[in-house]
């Protein structure tokens, strides 16, 4: 889909959409990737050394709400601490023992409160991992590019992808961050240099000793995005779309089994700012 793609010719428009768009939108990703709905935490250990400064960026995100929140405490309490000294101290309203005194252990109670929750917006509510990657009062910008991609991209920073009315998919590099977000096949190590240079991926190459397949239990269906690995490597090389399910790729074992849709390397990878 990516293997030629330039934004100056193929990208056709660029808005900025607005809140109830946005909503819409969020909606859509929450009811079709469920793992964007977990509270946020930081990515799986899975994840290699040439993410971790993603891994980075994630905890600072996570961290600044934490630092706010003890910030705003730390000031309260000096606040109470300089009105108890202006009222005389001692054994006044202001002193140790008084009203002053009080003042101070109920303003300590909320930063304790406030700070062991890190991962909390300002209204109470869990942030989560579309909280995260993209938060509520960001801007985002609807791409619309050439044979109808539609691409969410944050401070011009691309997050997930659309073809027509079909499923999201999030970019390769939202993938190494949360490697869990998609369920996930493998190829063998024969099939690493063709996915890698676009090519769609066929059923023996799923199903040969190296490769991978979730078990019945597991069964994905015809039509959902999934992350492919290769042998002895931890990330992703590729996102694709299941021709079949995967069920039916064991069994049936021939003809195209994965629809390749973005790869390491392609003109998507390429892109850090449409």
């Amino acid at each position: 889909m990516f293997k030629k793609f330039h934004p100056k010719e193929d990208v056709a428009s660029s808005t900025a959409i607005k809140s109830s768009i946005q909503r819409q939108h969020r909606a859509k990703l929450l009811s079709q990737i469920t793992y964007l709905s977990l509270p946020a935490l930081a990515p799986s250990a899975s994840t290699s050394l040439d993410s971790d400064d993603d891994s980075e960026v994630e905890e600072q995100l996570l961290s600044s709400t934490k630092g706010r929140n003890k910030g705003a405490a730390k000031d309260k309490r000096k606040a109470a601490e300089a009105q108890a000294s202006a009222s005389g101290g001692g054994k006044g309203k202001g002193g140790k023992g008084g009203r002053g005194g009080k003042a101070v252990q109920e303003d300590e109670q909320p930063a304790a409160e406030e700070g062991a929750t890190g991962t909390q917006q300002d209204g109470g509510d869990v942030l989560t991992v579309l909280d995260v990657l993209w938060p509520k009062k960001s801007q985002i910008t609807l791409v619309k590019c050439r044979e109808h991609i539609s691409i969410l991209a944050l401070n011009g920073e691309p997050l997930f992808f659309q073809h027509f009315d079909g499923p999201y998919y999030p970019t390769l590099k939202v993938l190494h961050k949360y490697p869990e977000m998609l369920p996930k096949v493998g190829v063998d190590r024969g099939a690493i240099k063709f996915v890698l240079s676009g090519a769609n991926i066929m059923c023996p190459g799923l199903t040969s000793p190296t490769a991978f397949l979730p078990p019945s239990e597991a069964n994905i269906p015809v039509g959902h995005p999934v992350a492919v690995h290769a042998y002895g490597k931890e990330e992703a090389l590729a996102i694709g779309l299941t021709a079949m399910s995967t069920d039916d790729i064991r069994s049936i074992n021939k003809n195209m089994g994965v629809e390749n849709v973005t790869y390491l390397g392609d003109d998507l990878w390429k892109v850090d700012k449409l």
